[in-house]
């Protein structure tokens, strides 16, 4: 592994068990010290809440807020008005739907990639219920591929919204997120984009790639604190819309039961924010850029090849999807006929300090359309190394030697 990346020092997790080879970045990556310590320092000296107090701990908070939004903007290419916090993926999809003026804009459909994650696709279905909104949900292939003959023939004039994420878990497909985009906005729908497993890991400029609403986990790619999410939104979407779920300073010049929508961004932040990991989050950026300057991308398809490599040579192993030297997400098995759950080889690589993640992840509809009781994910980020790679291939031949 090059130098530049010999970065586990920065990681607190690998001084409590230095050998450590975490492979379930997909799920939480790990947080670099420099962000852990600005969280502290928040909760230690400032705490106090970022919204329109005119106290220094407040005008503070609030700095840092607007500060971490600059760097996200510099970060992601865009205007930082297009960008706001979320409590979460669930509730930034939910606010969006409920505020969507679906009868002014003479639709009444949803379709909704198969390949979704629960975040997404639980929260559009019930949201759907909600308002009584027909659903289509358009098929993926044996292998995890979007079909987007079928998505084509189900998007039509009555449909607002299509959501397709840009990277799934499991196999960890790459959808064709520009050809998506043509295909919703022909029909003058939207399209809704979960970025949360390429923000941080790609060279792609994503607010770029045609979506008109982005959401992504900040603790995923971008290496921020948990609990924590972001939405992006294009401009003439963001200036017009209401979200359904308002609150806080989402609101101004409430009175008599009546009330007016904040300008956006602060529309789309009901509530208290996460201050806390908003700040963790701005040295996150500042640590991954830095990364990104010294070649991520090229340490990660390095580590990629290197990993798909390992796993073909173990002849009793299924790899699903198709990846490559661009994945950072890879899904397999052990021959499951053979009565070996995927839990069962998690907790075998977990007894040689190996991480990884196993079962439905939080995606039933896409990881049971492969393999019914589930499979295994490992997931890579800047601090792997080929020699993680090796324990976990090595381990896995083992298992398969002994128990198959």
């Amino acid at each position: 592994m090059t130098a530049e990346f010999d970065i586990k020092h920065d990681f607190g997790v690998y001084d409590h068990t230095p050998d450590f080879a975490y492979f379930d970045s997909a799920s939480t990556t790990l947080v670099p010290r420099q962000a852990v310590s600005t969280t502290n320092n928040f909760l230690a000296t400032v705490v106090s809440s970022a919204r329109r107090g005119a106290h220094r701990l407040a005008v503070r908070g609030g700095a840092i807020v607007e500060n971490t939004r600059k760097s996200l903007a510099t970060f992601l290419e865009t205007d930082k008005s297009q960008i706001s916090f979320q409590k979460s993926i669930p509730s930034a999809v939910a606010s969006f739907v409920y505020g969507f003026d679906w009868k002014t804009a003479s639709k009444n459909k949803i379709v909704i990639a198969q390949s979704e994650e629960n975040s997404i696709l639980v929260s559009l279905l019930q949201s759907a219920k909600v308002l009584s909104l027909d659903v289509e949900v358009a098929p993926i292939d044996g292998k995890g591929n979007l079909l987007i003959t079928e998505l084509e023939k189900m998007v039509d004039d009555n449909t607002g919204l299509v959501a397709v994420s840009h990277v799934s878990p499991g196999p960890g497909i790459r959808n064709p997120i520009h050809t998506v985009a043509e295909i919703a906005h022909k029909s003058n729908a939207l399209l809704l984009t979960d970025a949360t497993r390429s923000a941080g890991l790609t060279n792609e400029t994503l607010t770029a790639l045609g979506s008109d609403i982005l959401v992504f986990s900040a603790n995923i790619g971008l290496m921020g604190p948990p609990g924590l999410a972001i939405q992006w939104i294009d401009k003439s979407i963001g200036e017009t819309h209401k979200p359904g779920i308002l609150g806080g300073s989402s609101v101004t010049n409430v009175k008599d039961g009546l009330f007016e929508v904040a300008l956006q961004p602060d529309k789309f932040e009901s509530g208290y924010l996460n201050v806390p990991a908003i700040a963790g989050l701005d040295t996150s950026l500042e640590y991954l850029t830095k990364l990104h300057s010294q070649g991520l991308i090229k340490h990660i398809n390095k580590l990629s090849k290197y990993l798909l490599q390992r796993l073909a040579e173990i002849d009793s192993l299924i790899i699903y999807g198709a990846p490559n030297e661009n994945s950072t997400i890879f899904g397999f098995n052990l021959n499951p006929e053979d009565g070996i759950n995927c839990h069962d080889i998690a907790l075998f690589l977990d007894e040689s300090n190996i991480a990884v993640r196993s079962g439905v992840l939080c995606a039933h509809s896409l990881i049971q359309s492969i393999s019914d009781d589930g499979i295994i994910q490992a997931s890579i980020h800047a601090y792997n190394s080929l020699e993680d790679i090796d324990r976990l291939a090595d381990t896995i031949a083992v298992i398969a030697a002994e128990l198959l």
